[in-house]
């Protein structure tokens, strides 16, 4: 038979079993509700700036004087004045040179960093089998178009 003592400890086991079985039915719908999420949508606002064109100058060529036929090394200055690393990607032909001295577009790949101080280049020009007499001596201009893109890691 059970003892007076032993079903009021019993009383109290089975109460706290319920406290705690509603207090844990509590908490856990409170967590519940802190994890109930609303959003909205809108827009943020920033501003791009713009980028802006490489700085080139030439140079003279660096190997021999050029002669009908011959080819030799010209030089083009490059420099970066905007605030971010880019890439020289290529240097095209602008146009017909002087003298008929030409090149093949190049791809030199050349990193330049935010608002870089001049970089040289150098690249192959030829001077075409017909060049004229009028250019012998003469200080030859072979234009040309410097492109450059951000986001390499320069």
């Amino acid at each position: 038979m059970i003892s007076f003592r032993e079903l009021v400890r019993l009383r109290y086991v089975r109460r706290g079993v319920i406290v705690l079985a509603v207090a844990t039915a509590a908490l856990g719908s409170g967590v519940a509700y802190a994890a109930w999420t609303s959003s909205g949508t809108g827009n943020a606002t920033t501003t791009a700036g713009t980028a802006l064109a490489p700085v080139v100058a030439g140079g003279a060529v660096t190997t021999g004087v050029l002669y009908p036929g011959t080819s030799g090394t010209a030089v083009v200055t490059v420099s970066n004045p905007n605030p971010y690393p880019v890439t020289v990607t290529s240097i095209a032909p602008n146009g017909a040179g002087t003298c008929g001295v030409s090149f093949a577009e190049r791809f030199p790949g050349t990193q330049l960093t935010a608002n870089s101080a001049p970089v040289a280049i150098t690249f192959s020009v030829s001077m075409a089998l017909n060049a004229p007499n009028s250019c012998q001596g003469a200080s030859i201009d072979v234009p040309v178009v410097v492109t450059i893109a951000s986001g390499t890691g320069a």
